[in-house]
């Protein structure tokens, strides 16, 4: 059969209700299939009325609505027979659905004729769905095996039975899936390893189970349910069950919707009641539950994520003769547990900031002492047990806690979260978890609690240099800088200084180019390391590269980047060049040429990247002829000058072809040769470094 999940938690027109989806087609019928001789059994009533009109006219099949309304029969609209639901194919076909959805449009009638008859006395009787007396779980299995038999009796179907260990085999499946976390509103389905090839049927519901103020007083109680609003899955109210009457009514609307709003099911609900021969003709039902969130709603205009219960109601054809001890489901969240164990046991598997400055925590608590404490809270304090954050956590199921610990609840002891610790994260060197379960809502009474080792938090300051070089008349820095204390700081500057002047600042610049994935996994415990990068220019004109020249990443709580802030210097990058050079050959050849030869090392070129070669007159004092000079490899000056990293490349050799009378008998000439940031002219409209050679009478 079909595994449709329905939303659970919707919105309903009016902004300050929120409805809790019933999932009241969700289940599948399974059941050994056996040819049912009545199947031909009609039912004759009143012509199929719409919605508006179904009231209090509708004329019943067998009683009249007093004897109805007295007893809680079902009335079944015209059309429902025996033949028309068991001809429902149960293979999923286009032609199953087709069947099915036409089908639906009589049955669903029933949903629109049925109402729950409040019992008066049964409205007096307080439930907790959690802990149902050992009465109160006969009471709700009478009801429902009657419900179930009238229904029978309408087509001539012999009664269910019941015994106590019919609902005691019930209970122990039920609460088997209680243990193992299993609902249909979180998308389990039918367990096959623990009921085994016995028939059941589930009725799936979300009911509400919070102490909200404005939801408290808003949301109904099941009694006062009416089966039209049970249709839409939409547009559902809030309902909530608080006395018998509310619980007997839930039952009722389980019954009913698997009889009648069942298209999505092919009917399999209302085959295993009405028209399979069951080999098993006992029949108990019974409460698993889960707690959980619902989806965010909407009230005054405040988004509100609240508690609900999702209550499975399984109808089990079972056997059993076990009948001893209490149907009661006080205090059994799994199974049996030991009541005698005293310990309060937790493990912290993880704790760890990520990248979004969120405190990632994992773990697991169990102790007998969380009965009755319903919440469960994860703190967070700082290194001066000041609390930083809670959150309400989920159960996670932790079948290996169960193994080592037969307490109360501790398979589903497990807890996993995520909490912002927003600004606090800058200012915070270890971080404590408590773990606490509290019988109040806001955790601030009755409560009991586990307290883990501090934990580190990882204040180191991270950062990289990768590149520097010179593009586009600009200085341009290139690398990354990686904190848990810039979580506060969400200004990122590059500040560049000048160290040859006392560290005055030359410029400052807003890092906006800062995705940086790759520090992101080398750092996943470090807040903002995927957008930790930078890459900032600055302009030549400003800059003396010969001077000590050092930049500073700042994160700052201040645009202006001053103010509140954690600083990473960086080593120099500039400064203090060794500026040598020597020139093995200067002449005029045979072919008229002035012909220059040897070497100039200094680091600069780093930066200052194009090289010229120039042939001045010193005696009229101006430039003759400049070339650009292809590196020549120099490894002897590399020898001499082990410090200058770039003497191996440092060497030169150029002729200047000159025009005729360019070189003046008498005059004196020299040769310069120019580390430049610019590759135009000579390179004197960039920044650039000079070596002038000893001049010569050519």
């Amino acid at each position: 059969m079909k595994k449709q999940i329905i939303n659970a938690t919707a919105l309903m027109t009016a902004t300050t209700i929120v409805g809790i989806g019933l999932a009241l087609n969700k289940v599948q019928a399974d059941s050994t299939t056996v040819t049912d001789s009545n199947a031909n059994i009609a039912v004759t009533s009143q012509p199929v009325l719409t919605p508006a009109n179904s009231n209090n006219n509708v004329e019943l099949y067998s009683d009249n609505l007093v004897q109805v309304k007295a007893t809680q029969t079902i009335n079944f609209p015209s059309g429902y027979t025996l033949d028309a639901i068991k001809n429902i194919p149960d293979d999923e076909s286009s032609a199953a659905k087709v069947a099915s959805e036409q089908l639906q449009k009589t049955t669903i009638q029933g949903m629109y004729d049925n109402d729950y008859q409040s019992d008066p006395q049964a409205a007096q009787e307080k439930v907790d769905i959690r802990n149902l007396t050992d009465n109160q779980v006969r009471e709700i299995n009478n009801y429902g095996l009657s419900i179930v038999n009238k229904a029978r009796a309408e087509f001539g179907k012999q009664p269910f039975t019941q015994t106590n260990g019919t609902i005691n085999t019930t209970r122990n499946m039920a609460l088997e899936y209680q243990t193992k976390n299993e609902s249909l509103m979180t998308g389990s389905w039918h367990d096959t390893g623990i009921i085994g090839f016995n028939g059941e049927n589930i009725a799936a519901f979300q009911i509400y189970d919070d102490n909200i103020p404005e939801f408290n007083s808003i949301a109904r109680p099941f009694a006062t349910a009416k089966g039209i609003e049970l249709v839409d899955n939409d547009r559902i109210p809030l309902f909530k069950v608080t006395t018998m009457d509310d619980l007997r009514a839930m039952v009722f609307y389980g019954i009913t919707g698997m009889l009648f709003n069942d298209a999505d099911d092919y009917f399999g609900h209302a085959k295993n009641f009405l028209t399979i021969d069951q080999p098993i003709t006992t029949m108990g039902l019974y409460p698993s539950l889960l707690r959980t969130r619902s989806g965010n709603g909407s009230i005054n205009g405040r988004n509100v994520n609240f508690w609900v219960e999702n209550v499975d109601m399984h109808y089990l054809w079972v056997t059993g003769s076990d009948s001893s001890g209490t149907l009661s489901n006080i205090g059994v969240i799994q199974g049996n547990w030991d009541t005698s164990d005293n310990g309060n046991y937790a493990w912290l598997d993880n704790v760890s900031t990520n990248n979004d400055g969120q405190l990632a925590i994992s773990g697991w608590h169990a102790t007998n002492l969380s009965n009755g404490r319903n919440y469960h809270y994860i703190i967070v304090l700082d290194q001066n047990n000041h609390e930083i954050a809670r959150t309400l956590v989920e159960p996670v199921s932790r079948p290996d806690v169960l193994k080592a610990h037969g307490v109360y609840n501790a398979n589903n002891s497990g807890f996993s979260t995520e909490i912002n610790l927003g600004d606090k994260l800058a200012n915070t060197d270890y971080v404590r978890v408590i773990s606490r379960y509290s019988s109040s809502a806001d955790g601030n009474s009755d409560y009991v609690d586990y307290w883990f080792n501090p934990v580190k938090i990882d204040q180191n300051n991270y950062a990289c240099l990768d590149s520097t070089h010179v593009e586009n008349g600009k200085l341009q820095f290139a690398g990354w800088h990686a904190t848990n204390q810039s979580a506060s700081r969400k200004y990122h500057y590059i500040i560049l200084i000048d160290r040859s002047n006392g560290s005055r600042e030359i410029a400052r610049q807003l890092v906006t180019d800062n995705s940086r994935p790759d520090v992101a996994k080398v750092y996943p415990n470090i807040n903002g390391a995927a957008k930790s990068g930078f890459k900032v220019g600055f302009d030549l004109n400003k800059l003396n590269l010969n001077r000590e020249l050092q930049i500073i990443s700042r994160y700052t709580d201040d645009p202006a980047g001053n103010g509140n802030y954690i600083d990473y210097w960086f080593s120099p990058i500039t400064g203090n060049y060794s500026n040598q050079g020597y020139l093995d050959h200067f002449a005029v050849n045979n072919s008229g040429q002035v012909v220059a030869s040897g070497w100039h090392a200094n680091d600069i070129t780093k930066f200052e990247q194009n090289h010229f070669i120039i042939l001045y007159d010193l005696t009229s004092n101006k430039q003759v002829a400049v070339m650009k000079a292809s590196n020549v490899t120099r490894n002897d000056v590399a020898r001499v000058y082990p410090t200058v990293k770039t003497a191996a490349n440092s060497g030169f050799s150029v002729k200047f072809d000159l025009p005729m009378n360019a070189i003046v008998s008498g005059h004196k000439y020299v040769i310069v040769s120019r580390y430049s940031t610019n590759d135009q002219g000579n390179g004197d409209q960039g920044q650039y470094t000079d070596y002038w050679y000893d001049p010569k009478y050519l």
